[in-house]
């Protein structure tokens, strides 16, 4: 059908006013008015329109694509709402095109009536991912249905047997459109490899990290179905310094959905605009970059709503108190080289990944450059093997998942907390249902025991971060209630610590541990927690991981460091802001 064929004018003028109301003639609406014996012939416009599509949207104020011709034989597409289908309004968009109306409203709603009797229904699909309402996957130029590609017409159109869908992204009306840049990168690119190719390849391009990026992606396609079901959804974080293979990793796992494979600075983004880009689409992947110990409190609570599926919940300009929510329904990757242990609460949402290697073995390089070649021509066949198994992944899912968090609770129990262990079965899940589905580069056995091992470290990451937190809020407490004395320059003795004062906003705070621990314990047990021995202390506040320890220098001290005038200490830097200095976070008012 050529949607865009010239509009013709009326076949039979005279039975055109009789059956409508109106007639075309030389590219123009007219209307025959009777006026005693004379018919007087009245031009209405420069302009004759077709409905291509009524775009069925959901609410009360519906979508039309209409052919604006104008009489000169130019030829327009607009996208209009059906409240913009009004004189004042309806002009406005008309101007945009150099035409104009000159007729009534009531010659303008007659028109639309004609119109409206024969327009065609079209389903918008305006959200990127899966669309739980007509069972299909929508990409900006396709959609994937009863495991079918079906790509968009030069309208943006895709005609099915049961259905007709329009795709904003890639019709006519929106050619020139902004808007829709980025939704443009995500676009099918079917490529020339399947889920065994690439799989193979990230796996060895990124080991026991690549194992998990692969369960990871398949939770994300079907995320909305792990999240129906238990309610939270987990992310990936990415630790690791420069130039370890993080972003490259990431960039893998973006190109199954389109060309959009840059991320978003976490810390260049507010948490609204955060928030309404991760609710853009449905069963995707969204990165974001660079989290860091200065990630914005905001930005920090984004995340921890979000491992729920909430969001943000903004207001909306009307005359009561009606607000638009921002749920996220797509899985998220974050990285940086902090670790988000300023706020455990995070941490424990996540699933870490540590990069490590800054150097690649020629086997890793080679499958990574092959890798990147596929990418380049597309990923979209992988994408597509994944959400043939929909409908298997669906009716499976709660069984394995609960069964699998069933015997890691029986065989670990005392090992990890329970969010831990269900984002182990989280992991596992996906293996185990589509084990004979697709090809997994990897033996079930092994990478169980990589997954329970990555829990382990990230689970004793918590626990550290979680006791020198700990520590430093017995400090602060104690330096308030007067129970630690700070060094007045002569009585190191009596002593428990000393600032040194390296600049206006850092500088070092030398404590000494022994003389403080009995205060340590001594808040411990007034908050009913569990405390650690004073050898334990000493090396979680002195670990490498603990950033925020200064190893000394000096030869023979190990870990400790002697200054000439306060003795046997061991260094910390601190960040000072107006009267008070924080470590670990921790507010410490002198």
């Amino acid at each position: 059908m050529d949607h865009l064929s010239k509009i013709p004018d009326s076949k039979n003028e005279n039975e055109d006013q009789r059956k409508y109301g109106f007639f075309k003639r030389d590219g123009k609406y007219f209307v025959t008015e009777y006026r005693k014996e004379d018919n007087v012939t009245k031009v209405l416009s420069n302009f004759t329109m077709q409905i291509l599509f009524h775009l069925v949207n959901g609410s009360n104020n519906s979508k039309r694509i209409l052919v604006i011709q104008r009489n000169t034989g130019e030829i327009s597409i607009i996208e209009v709402f059906s409240s913009e289908m009004k004189p004042d309004t309806f002009e406005t968009i008309l101007k945009s095109v150099r035409c104009t109306f000159l007729g009534s409203a009531y010659q303008l709603k007659i028109i639309f009536a004609q119109l409206m009797d024969t327009e065609i229904e079209a389903v918008i699909l305006n959200v990127l991912g899966w669309n739980i309402e007509h069972h299909v996957y929508v990409f900006a130029d396709a959609v994937f249905k009863n495991n079918e590609i079906l790509k968009v017409n030069n309208i943006g159109i895709i005609e099915t047997d049961e259905k007709r869908f329009y795709l904003p992204t890639f019709g006519l009306a929106n050619i020139n459109n902004e808007d829709f840049e980025t939704d443009k990168m995500y676009s099918y690119q079917e490529g020339t490899i399947g889920f065994k190719e690439w799989s193979n390849l990230f796996y060895q391009s990124f080991g026991t990290n690549g194992a998990i990026g692969i369960l990871f992606l398949i939770l994300s396609v079907f995320r909305d179905v792990v999240f129906n079901q238990v309610r939270f959804f987990p992310f990936l974080f990415l630790f690791g310094d420069f130039g370890t293979g993080k972003t490259s990793f990431v960039e893998r796992l973006l190109s199954l959905f389109g060309r959009d494979i840059i991320g978003t600075p976490l810390n260049n983004a507010t948490s609204v605009a955060l928030s309404r880009l991760a609710s853009t689409r449905i069963n995707g992947l969204f990165y974001f970059k660079e989290y860091t110990s200065e990630t914005d409190e905001k930005a920090q609570d984004f995340i921890l709503t979000a491992y729920d599926g909430a969001g943000r919940t903004t207001g909306i300009k009307s005359n009561d108190t009606r607000t638009k929510s921002f749920p996220v329904k797509s899985g998220l990757i974050f990285d940086g080289n902090h670790l988000p242990t300023q706020k455990t609460a995070i941490l424990s949402r996540m699933i870490l990944l540590n990069f490590e290697e800054s150097t690649f073995k020629d086997e890793q390089k080679e499958a990574y450059n092959q890798l990147k070649t596929d990418a380049s021509n597309g990923l979209g066949k992988v994408l597509v093997e994944i959400l043939e198994h929909r409908e298997l992944f669906e009716k499976r899912f709660k069984e394995e998942f609960t069964i699998n968090a069933k015997e890691l609770k029986e065989s670990c129990k005392n090992t990890f907390p329970e969010r831990t262990l269900n984002h182990i079965a989280l992991l596992m899940t996906p293996a185990k249902i589509l084990w004979n589905q697709l090809s997994f580069p990897f033996k079930f056995v092994d990478v169980l025991h990589s997954i329970i091992e990555n829990a382990e470290n990230q689970n004793n990451l918590l626990k550290q971060s979680s006791a020198i937190s700990i520590f430093w809020e017995s400090f602060s407490n104690s330096v308030k209630k007067g129970l630690i004395v700070r060094f007045d320059g002569y009585n190191s003795k009596i002593s428990h610590f000393n600032i040194k004062e390296t600049n206006d906003s850092n500088g070092i705070m030398q404590v000494k541990l022994q003389n403080i621990y009995p205060v340590y314990v001594r808040y411990c047990r007034e908050i009913n927690i569990q405390f650690l021995d004073p050898n334990s202390l000493k090396m979680l506040l002195t670990s490498k991981s603990n950033k925020e320890f200064l190893p000394s220098s000096q030869k023979g001290r190990g870990a400790a460091y002697t200054d000439k005038n306060f003795g046997t200490c061991y260094q910390f830097t601190y960040t000072k802001i107006d009267d008070a200095i924080y470590i670990s976070e921790i507010e410490i008012n002198l």
